[in-house]
């Protein structure tokens, strides 16, 4: 197996540099672009960091990893893990790491406020959020939130809600109750909230797993009603992006990312084997991978499993994430620049 190493930085330094108000982070100065020879070549270290930790959420990388895709790009991925104490925008916007993975809502406070960031990229091409419910609870609508007590993940995925409440005339302050929500469906199984935040790839096999059937389960999809905000974005360090050489860096890892997303989404199944080798044993079992990796395709490949396809930027959805966050004060006005699709776009022309 292949090491990955795993270097933190705590999102508490970086969440005082943006709660002080800063405008700008320009001096940021992300990487020197340091070289290794690995196998004969030369390569280039991009620290790439990970919004959470290892999974198949994150398989195309894996998957690229495993294969070479960024080796044979000059590439030497330095894979970061993520974890509850780490933001992965944070990360990217002071210079920890040069590219990473964020939600596209928790983006765009730091483009706001002038950080050198900027997304490239975009895997999940649909919100993956949803709400459960228990189908004994009668829960099957938005209206029916009304007096409720919702789980939330707040600070990271609480927008959607808020958007969806809105969206149906709910208070999210006078007509239910939001609640922290930890990372487990503990507080739903045992009768402490009423709904709770669940990730189609992940939460929502969990509750099966603990022995709901699929309808013993009520499910409330943002998607079904246009609530639904992007995750999992590619940014990239724009001080960093500015170096010589770091342009044909960020375009090479997003044709070897392309490559292994399309991959994974072929053959879902070999990419959990593969994102095996780098989860913790103990918190998971392959079978709860390759479940979730099948989900996690549909998300980053509705349209098709061709490496063109994959991480493409697409005006509607981020319009769409853009206008919720500026309804919802997650930002103040929409930055003058979401997205570079440059890099993708010359990406896409290395593969023809």
């Amino acid at each position: 197996m292949k090491k990955v190493l795993m270097k933190t930085l705590s999102a508490l330094t970086a969440g005082i540099l943006l709660s002080a108000g800063l405008t700008s982070c320009g001096s940021s100065e992300g990487s020197s672009n340091a070289t290794v020879t690995k196998n004969g070549k030369t390569l280039t270290t991009v620290d790439f960091q990970l919004k959470w930790l290892p999974s198949v959420q994150f398989m195309g990388f894996y998957v690229a990893y495993e294969k070479g895709y960024y080796e044979d790009e000059g590439i030497d991925l330095n894979i970061i893990s993520g974890g509850s104490d780490i933001v992965s925008a944070q990360q990217v916007s002071i210079g920890a790491a040069d590219i990473g993975i964020a939600n596209l809502y928790g983006l765009l406070p730091y483009e706001e406020q002038g950080y050198p960031i900027v997304e490239v990229g975009q895997v999940f091409q649909e919100g993956s959020l949803m709400l459960c419910s228990k189908a004994s609870s009668g829960i099957k609508t938005p209206e029916d939130l009304k007096g409720k007590k919702i789980g939330a993940w707040v600070g990271t995925a609480d927008y959607p809600i808020y958007s969806l409440l809105d969206k149906v005339g709910l208070d999210k302050d006078k007509d239910c109750t939001i609640v922290s929500q930890d990372y487990t469906m503990d507080a739903l199984l045992n009768d402490e909230i009423d709904v709770a935040s669940a990730n189609i790839y992940n939460e929502y096999i969990v509750l099966q797993e603990s022995g709901l059937s699929k309808d013993e389960i009520n499910v409330i999809n943002f998607e079904d009603y246009d609530c639904g905000m992007l995750e999992d974005a590619i940014i990239a360090n724009t001080d960093w992006a500015a170096q010589d050489g770091s342009d044909k860096l960020i375009e090479g890892f997003m044709r070897a990312s392309m490559k292994g997303w399309s991959d994974a989404c072929t053959d879902p199944e070999a990419a959990a084997e593969i994102v095996c080798n780098y989860v913790d044993q103990s918190s998971t079992t392959l079978d709860h991978q390759k479940a979730s990796a099948k989900e996690v395709a549909s998300l980053a490949a509705p349209d098709g499993t061709e490496a063109e396809k994959m991480l493409r930027l697409g005006d509607d959805k981020i319009g769409s994430t853009v206008d919720a966050c500026l309804k919802f004060d997650i930002i103040k006005e929409k930055p003058a620049k979401v997205y570079d699709d440059s890099y993708w776009k010359a990406a896409v022309e290395g593969l023809k």
